[in-house]
């Protein structure tokens, strides 16, 4: 039986609006993921991923994740690509969003993570899979790189809670309204 999943996001980005240096790469993180563990926590990461069925992850994210090793033990990857013939540790389906959305509802997942750069960021938005997301504002201006969201229609979203955090960390929760 088919049912609607909740779907959520999680994510880090500078001040700028920047989740990635030009090249992909992450490391401007490093400080911020240290300044979050340095009073012993994660950041409410290990809470937010227990409860997490499956992932919706761009293409160019899962590769880079597979090279970092799977960190999401047995969560199947939904990952959103125009090769229909994608296949690969962890995939339970690839394609664009429409097919994954399909294919993720047929499969009576609970909570799904939308994972990767602005083009899966956007595609979930702009086919309505977004409920929730909560956003950690790094106190930094990368100057240029890979945004969050790539350019499309305006999404209008409420606040439910923001919360200071090490490092000068803000992270913000928010709903999409539509």
């Amino acid at each position: 039986m088919s049912h609607r999943p909740e779907y959520v996001g999680y994510i880090a980005m500078s001040l700028d609006g920047f989740i990635a240096t030009p090249d992909g790469g992450v490391d401007w993180l490093n400080p911020f993921n240290a300044a979050i563990a340095s009073d012993g926590g994660d950041g409410g990461y290990g809470d937010f991923i227990t409860e997490i069925d499956a992932l919706m992850v761009g293409h160019a994210t899962y590769v880079q994740v597979l090279g970092w090793g799977w960190p999401y033990e047995a969560r199947p990857a939904y990952v959103l690509t125009h090769r229909h013939d994608f296949k690969g540790d962890h995939i339970a389906a690839a394609g664009p969003v429409e097919d994954l959305k399909a294919a993720i509802e047929a499969a009576d997942h609970r909570r799904i993570w939308i994972m990767g750069g602005g083009q899966t960021q956007r595609a979930a938005m702009d086919a309505g899979m977004f409920d929730r997301i909560s956003i950690f504002l790094m106190p930094t201006l990368l100057g240029r790189g890979l945004p969050c969201f790539a350019p499309g229609a305006q999404h209008n979203l409420s606040l439910t809670a923001s919360h200071p955090m090490p490092g000068g960390i803000m992270k913000l929760d928010y709903t999409f309204k539509d």
